[in-house]
């Protein structure tokens, strides 16, 4: 029986009517979904990745993990829906800090009005001035997505913070990003009931220290913005992802093609410059 010998990551941020930044538009989104679905890729879980990077199990030939960053409301709203009626899953890596309580909002195109999305640019300026609850995730609506089935939820740190630029002296920057780091698994733990072994890096910064300070956190699996293959020899604690853009040609298609082979992702890397 054939198995995977690469997987590719896919990296997205938001799914919203105003493309742009790190966001692709709701149409685009259910292409590069509905080209997953025609092409035979496996849409696998975290923990199915993990695994199959430490040897412990196989994965079909076409195999990807879909993932996005922060946590945002559009993610409920657009992409959820279209993950659900397709059968596929995701991850979503969340900020903890910035995840409120509430009722769960409307999805799009499931009856009732729903609500509006903004622009990364101003999502940003919502968290900064202490409105992230009009732009990011409830509890409620991870729960609800949660036992669907269609997403899981894991940890992008509790705050979001680059403490390489906020912390000069390094064992206080260390101390700090370990508070941070276990407030976040443990506010997972808290309100999801299980442990998480899956982090992703703010803005895909980190070095041996990072490393160092999640794995005697519990974190097995780290998320970087790196673009390179992923095969059985890949560290866990560097997994390389595909920045997704907003485009519904066969540019999606191509990329898999690319990532899921060790072959054609190391020869079209290196023509890149990167790993």
């Amino acid at each position: 029986m054939k198995a995977a010998k690469a997987v590719p990551v896919l990296m997205y941020h938001h799914v919203s009517p105003k493309p742009g930044l790190v966001t692709v538009a709701p149409a685009t989104f259910r292409a590069h979904m509905e080209t997953l679905v025609k092409d035979g890729y496996s849409a696998v879980s975290a923990d199915d990745f993990l695994n199959f990077l430490l040897g412990r199990n196989g994965l079909p030939p076409k195999s990807v993990l879909i993932t996005f960053d922060d946590g945002y409301l559009d993610n409920y709203v657009h992409a959820y829906p279209v993950l659900r009626e397709l059968g596929l899953r995701a991850t979503i890596f969340a900020v903890t800090g910035w995840i409120g309580d509430g009722p769960a909002r409307n999805c799009a195109g499931e009856g009732g009005e729903p609500p509006l999305c903004l622009d990364h640019r101003a999502c940003m300026t919502a968290i900064a001035e202490g409105r992230a609850d009009e732009i990011m995730l409830r509890w409620s609506e991870i729960e609800a997505m949660e036992a669907s089935g269609a997403i899981e939820i894991h940890s992008h740190t509790h705050t979001h913070t680059r403490w390489d630029k906020t912390i000069s002296d390094p064992s206080a920057r260390r101390d700090a990003l370990a508070g941070d780091l276990a407030r976040s698994r443990d506010t997972l733990r808290q309100r999801l009931g299980r442990e998480t072994r899956h982090l992703c890096w703010p803005q895909g910064y980190f070095d041996d220290d990072y490393v160092t300070v999640a794995g005697k956190l519990g974190y097995e699996a780290l998320y970087t913005t790196l673009k390179h293959v992923n095969t059985r020899q890949t560290p866990p604690y560097d997994i390389g992802r595909i920045v997704t853009k907003d485009r519904s040609d066969n540019w999606l298609s191509r990329r898999l093609s690319i990532y899921s082979s060790p072959l054609l992702g190391r020869l079209y890397t290196a023509m890149r410059g990167e790993k």
